[in-house]
């Protein structure tokens, strides 16, 4: 049903209606409502505007990113979209560090058939699962130079690794980590998946778009300054240019969409780090990743987070159980960001393909 026109919207008509990142009336929104929009885009309905919500512009510095003294790096994250926290500054510790890798070598092996090597890479040939593309679809994939990202990939994904081992857990719980995604979240952040990105030597990589996308894709438009998901990769070894870096485009995540057009790869710039960094980035941040061009491996574990208001990736509320809660640094907030008392949930052991080691014929 509709709702009588608020005066106040005749009463300013020099301003604009709506705030072009959350729909919410500008003129409305200091006097404590937002309007919904009904139908031909009327303003219908006077809703009172919660006391931490409605329309934000910019993000809220928090205690918790005060505490730890990283005010610089949220205000970065805030501003391009990204940001680097080196090891000293997300503290989770050289060793520990050592035993992620050694423990993601180790399950890499387990899954494929192959040792690898950090130097220099898969020590026996890989080969993958035949894709089954349709012919359609594989001639527009041929005709956008994005055939050899799909058939001869370089890279593999490890999932579900709160379920291998504590480490990751506590990876997950970084105070650093959590405090700069609250930041973003207003407070709301859940984990979605953890997984691990094992990227060895190819020319091509993603091609010539460095797959740049915002993972928040999937969320309708318009967005706000409150991140749907963000994501906190830890860099396993250096990231270099060459090394198959990440790539991103500063100051995209305000920009509002999807994808970028095809001239905006021209913008990306490589996060270069050193082992043991954590790159944070938010969900609207338009990303890829350049190609390997030396030897070796790039390790980069993805802890990604989502607003509680949106489901996981992976079915981290179904299979925590109390046992890997306990067997944590903070048993208190892993149960929280897990989402074990929430409501809602990728039950797959691997939902993506896995190379094994190639069999000589003949």
């Amino acid at each position: 049903m509709r709702g009588r026109r608020h005066p106040a919207l005749d009463q300013r008509p020099s301003r604009r209606l709506f705030c072009s990142t959350c729909r919410a009336s500008p003129v409305l929104r200091e006097s404590g409502i937002v309007v919904q929009i009904g139908v031909a885009g009327q303003p219908v309905i006077q809703v009172p505007k919660l006391p931490d919500g409605g329309c934000m512009d910019s993000l809220r510095m928090t205690e918790e990113v005060k505490s730890l003294g990283i005010e610089q790096y949220a205000e970065e994250l805030e501003e391009t979209g990204l940001t680097v926290l080196p090891p000293e500054a997300n503290q989770f510790g050289e060793s520990r560090m050592e035993e992620v890798v050694q423990r993601i070598l180790d399950r890499a092996q387990e899954m494929t058939g192959v040792e690898f090597s950090i130097e220099e890479g898969p020590l026996q040939e890989l080969e993958f699962p035949t894709p089954n593309i349709p012919a359609d679809s594989l001639k527009k994939l041929k005709a956008s130079n994005m055939a050899d990202a799909v058939l001869k990939p370089t890279q593999f994904l490890i999932q579900k690794l709160t379920h291998e081992h504590r480490i990751f857990r506590d990876l997950a719980l970084n105070p650093a980590s959590i405090a700069l995604q609250n930041f973003i979240m207003a407070g709301q952040t859940r984990l979605s998946s953890v997984n691990c990105f094992v990227k060895w030597q190819g020319d091509f990589g993603y091609g010539p778009t460095l797959g740049l996308h915002a993972d928040q894709g999937a969320t309708p438009t318009p967005w706000g300054a409150v991140a749907h998901s963000a994501n906190s990769t830890w860099c396993l070894t250096d990231y270099t240019l060459d090394g198959g870096a990440l790539a991103y485009i500063p100051g995209s995540h305000k920009e509002g969409q999807p994808v970028p057009p095809p001239d905006r790869v021209k913008d990306a710039v490589p996060v270069e780090a050193p082992k043991g960094s954590l790159i944070v980035f938010h969900g609207a941040t338009w990303h890829g990743a350049f190609p390997r061009k030396d030897k070796g491996l790039r390790l980069g574990l993805a802890v990604y987070h989502r607003h509680a208001a949106n489901l996981p990736q992976e079915d981290l509320p179904g299979l925590t159980v109390d046992e890997m809660i306990a067997d944590t640094d903070n048993p208190k907030v892993y149960r929280a960001i897990a989402g074990v008392d929430d409501k809602f949930p990728y039950r797959e052991e691997q939902s993506e393909a896995v190379p094994q080691r190639k069999v000589a014929t003949g």
